[in-house]
């Protein structure tokens, strides 16, 4: 049993290419073969046919491709929300609403000007399933840009997340023109802690931040990037 998520097509279509399509989501958890299923939710999702004209191309590693997103990556990545061991980091309600994924990878699929999602999956899976992502966001022009990441848990202690933070933040530089990223880390977080310091990050301070996944507000350390750190390395 599970949830179900359908998709029906519109055929109105709106400025820009943009299309809309009905999703419907149901809940078939309940076990009673007997009762009615409950709809979760309904609604209009918009839907970007001409994705591949605003993507960016894929970046390859040893071991990864890091590519833009699709929406059926929603898919792969609403279970590693929904591991608590991941999700107590990044700031993601828990447990994770039904469609709370879509929805994010709805606004991804809009390529804001000011972000960049890069999707992770294994070079060597045909299917490139999700594994993780890196999000860096630059909306703030007072600031350098700031970025989050994740990986699914089978994939910690690998050296996957450091394998594609080179490659991201490599292209961050050369995006932005930026002179430091930013990054921060809830208190506990000894990976993160651990690999950003690896990579040239110095803390800079501490902050707090209300984390949606414990409900509470939790201290987190603030750290720099300098490109010349980066470059010399």
């Amino acid at each position: 049993m599970g949830v179900l998520y359908e998709f029906a097509p519109y055929d109105t279509f709106y400025a820009g290419g943009t299309k809309a399509a009905l999703i419907t989501i149901c809940d078939l958890r309940n076990d009673d073969t007997n009762a009615s299923i409950p709809l979760v939710a309904q609604g209009l999702l918009l839907m970007f046919p001409n994705v591949a004209l605003q993507a960016s191309a894929p970046i390859m590693t040893r071991r990864l491709c890091l590519r833009a997103p699709k929406l059926e990556d929603a898919f792969d990545i609403d279970p590693i929300y929904n591991d608590f061991d991941v999700a107590r980091w990044i700031n993601v309600p828990h447990p994770c609403p039904t469609g709370f994924a879509l929805e994010r990878f709805q606004r991804f699929l809009t390529f804001p000007p000011h972000e960049r999602c890069f999707i992770l999956s294994k070079k060597s899976d045909k299917k490139q399933k999700a594994i993780g992502l890196i999000l860096a966001n630059w909306a703030d022009g007072e600031k350098p840009p700031i970025i989050g990441f994740f990986l699914a848990s089978r994939f910690h202690g690998k050296g996957f997340m450091g394998e594609a933070l080179d490659a991201a933040f490599k292209e961050l530089f050369q995006l932005t023109g930026a002179d430091e990223i930013r990054a921060s880390f809830y208190d506990g977080n000894i990976a993160s802690d651990v690999l950003l310091k690896k990579k040239g990050f110095k803390p800079v301070g501490t902050s707090s931040d209300f984390n949606r996944a414990t409900g509470k507000t939790e201290q987190q350390t603030d750290l720099i990037l300098p490109r010349s750190v980066f470059e010399a390395k």
